[in-house]
């Protein structure tokens, strides 16, 4: 068994209003708050915003509100977003909603460490050492409120970043851990199919990848196991949409398990896989990775490699995970590819993705790459 390190800085408070409950918590940390989201519909209420600003009113915190976080938040926007409230004076931030708002909050707390001029490049992906402590890089507390169930941004130190200048997005590897993440699932019944599904698959996608990327630890395994349980307990029920409350709460639930798992290692083909259908299509984050993953693990070689993952899930084996995943999905996804936008992608992937390449457990050249894309994308295939 190789060596490993385990190290998790966020609290977790699990259960229903969880956020009203531990209004205490907040008190501790100051005054002020930046209370970064994304803007709802007209109609919709943003519940877990409403549960925030009632319990920071009620402590006596001033707080800002940021509506206007962007989905696959670019660089270039979180710098703007960053200046915006530069001078706020906050004294920790809240991230209510899904990975965009989460990441765009770790992302902004980041940068403001710097002067405003700093390049954000190099902050958050330039030539840097490895942390030698476990103490935090963000200038600033940060606190986590899930609104989706899939990310699992509310339990890891990194954000996915999307960068303009080579067309996909990249993960900012950085210690950038929330101070506590609270989970309430509430936030997400009455979400509506493509938003839930997109966070399962998104959470598929970080416990099946974490386990079979080459530095997959046993903790890490152990972690994406008891996530693949908790899938296991509705996926059934997912079919029909007739869902319970302890199913939500088991969405909640994998979707931070399954952020820790991905932690100890990282992920690997689908997500690298899925960026283009993001940036160039508009596919959200947790779709653009689930459509490949039938493909993925239907395509491996050694099938010992991945039949216990798919079991461990409820399936009898690879081809029938990979057709429940098409059924899920079959109405989420609205797009028209072709054959040179597969080819575009293709390379693109060989030339932007070198370490999940590297970190696959079995070797894919050029035209795996693009077979994978041609068979997962299939019938949005325009001829």
């Amino acid at each position: 068994m190789n060596s490993f390190s385990y190290n998790s800085q966020t609290a977790m408070f699990f259960g229903r209003f969880c956020v009203e409950r531990n209004a205490d918590f907040f008190r501790k940390y100051g005054k002020r708050a930046v209370v970064f989201t994304t803007a709802f519909p007209p109609g919709h209420v943003n519940l877990g915003l409403e549960d925030m600003k009632q319990t920071l009113s009620k402590i006596g915190v001033d707080y800002l509100v940021v509506d206007h976080v962007y989905t696959d938040p670019p660089v270039e926007k979180v710098c703007e977003l960053a200046n915006e409230i530069r001078g706020y004076g906050a004294d920790f931030f809240v991230a209510v909603g899904g990975g965009s708002a989460m990441d765009t909050a770790k992302a902004a707390a980041l940068l403001l460490k710097y002067p405003d001029d700093a390049d954000p490049y190099e902050v958050f992906w330039g030539d840097r050492k490895p942390a030698d402590s476990i103490q935090s890089e963000l200038s600033i507390p940060l606190f986590t409120v899930p609104t989706t169930a899939g990310t699992g941004a509310e339990a890891t130190p990194f954000a996915v970043l999307t960068r303009s200048d080579i067309h996909t997005k990249r993960t900012m590897y950085h210690n950038a851990y929330p101070t506590a993440a609270f989970l309430d699932a509430r936030y997400i019944i009455g979400s509506p199919k493509p938003l839930l599904h997109a966070g399962i698959f998104d959470a598929l996608a970080h416990g099946i990848e974490s386990s079979l990327h080459t530095g997959g630890t046993p903790m890490g395994k152990m972690l994406a196991s008891f996530g693949f349980s908790l899938f296991k307990s509705f996926k059934d029920r997912l079919i029909s949409f007739d869902l319970t409350d302890e199913d939500y709460d088991s969405m909640m639930l994998a979707a931070f398990v399954q952020g820790l798992a991905c932690m100890q290692s990282s992920t690997t083909i689908p997500h690298g896989l899925g960026y283009p259908l993001s940036y160039d299509r508009g596919v959200s984050h947790g779709l653009a990775c689930g459509v490949f993953l039938g493909e993925y693990l239907k395509g491996f070689k050694n099938k010992d490699v991945v039949e216990h993952i798919v079991r461990e899930c409820g399936f009898d084996n690879s081809r029938d995970f990979a057709d429940y995943c098409d059924l899920i999905m079959k109405d989420d996804i609205h797009i028209e590819v072709t054959y040179g936008d597969i080819e575009t992608w293709t390379d693109n992937f060989m030339q932007t993705q070198t370490v999940r390449l590297e970190t696959n457990p079995e070797p894919l050249a050029r035209e795996d790459i693009e077979r994978l894309y041609r068979c997962s994308l299939r019938r949005f295939l325009k001829t």
